[in-house]
Order: structure tokens, then sequence, then C-alpha cells
């Protein structure tokens, strides 16, 4: 009855998620996940359906900035390098205030402890919407390297804001 999902995209004993975009990273034409700055937006895309699911989160050395060092770094078990230097890129350090602000919002938003939740993460096209009287949130993604279409199915009609660009549009059809 009370939301405490705890999870991690990533953890002690797996890969990063920036590791494998760079590595293994899937590309359709000019666009790749294994591009530096495509990966770090799609790591901000995964904390965006991470972070804001009610409950405490773990997050993984420097997850927040894209450390991309394989695991098998200085063996499985070694210790692995820190990398500060990573602060100092842009769109690392863009990462790290996407993270930040999502965090802010969960602690400062009743919505972000509802238990009132859904996440639809079938295909490519994902949506995880959070329930409150207070407002609601719909967060919506394509993890897909093509362009693609997907039904938001907003909660209501009328204003939205995009927290992160501060753009808004009237809905008028929540589909």
């Amino acid at each position: 009855s009370v939301p405490h999902n705890m999870a991690y995209m990533e953890s002690h004993d797996e890969e990063r998620l920036m590791y494998k975009n760079l590595t293994f990273g899937n590309s359709n034409g000019s666009y790749s996940t294994k591009d530096l700055n495509t990966g770090l937006a799609r790591v901000e895309m995964a904390a965006a359906f991470f972070i804001p699911v009610p409950g405490p989160k773990m997050i993984w050395q420097f997850g927040e900035l894209g450390y991309d060092v394989s695991i098998d770094f200085n063996g499985r078990t070694g210790e692995k390098p820190i990398r500060w230097e990573y602060y100092q890129n842009q769109n690392r350090r863009q990462l790290y205030n996407v993270f930040a602000a999502l965090n802010h919002l969960k602690q400062d938003y009743d919505v972000f402890k509802t238990d009132d939740f859904s996440l639809n993460a079938n295909g490519a096209f994902k949506r995880l919407q959070l329930n409150d009287p207070s407002m609601n949130v719909t967060i919506i993604g394509n993890f897909d390297v093509s362009s693609t279409t997907g039904n938001p199915m907003f909660q209501h009609t009328g204003m939205w804001y995009d927290y992160f660009s501060g753009d808004s549009i009237n809905v008028t059809d929540v589909n």
C-alpha cells in the first residue's frame, strides 16, 4: 500500500548503460547510440523512466555522468578509475543536471510518491504515468533508433508542460 520499489538501472555486477551504448549500440543512418552525445541523451531518457517511479533508487558509480568504463577493467571486481573530468564535459554535465532535476522533483512533489502509477514498456514507444490529486505526470519516450508514433494517453485535456524545455502544449485530445 506504500510505494517502495527499490530499483536500479545498472548495478555493481553488470556493464554500465553508457559502456553498452558506446560498445554495442544500435544505429539507423547517421543516428547512432555509439555516438557519445547520443548515448548520453539515451541515458537521460532512461533516467526519466527510472527515477520518477515511486520508491528509492540506487545509482551506481558515476552513472549520472555516463560512466563508460567496462566492468571488466582491472578485473571484474577490481578498482575502477574515478573520472572527475566527466563533469567538465558539457553533455555529461547535462546528464548530471537531468538526474539532479528528476531527484529534485521526486523530493518536492507528491505525485512522485503516489501509488497510482502505470508503466507501459511494450515496444519502442514507452509511457510512464503518475497520478495524484495535485497533478498528473506523463512521460513518453522513443527507445528505437528510428522515428515512431505512439499514443501518449494523457490523463486529461488542457495545458501540459515539458519540465525540461519549459515548452507547453494545449491537449485537446488525450490520444
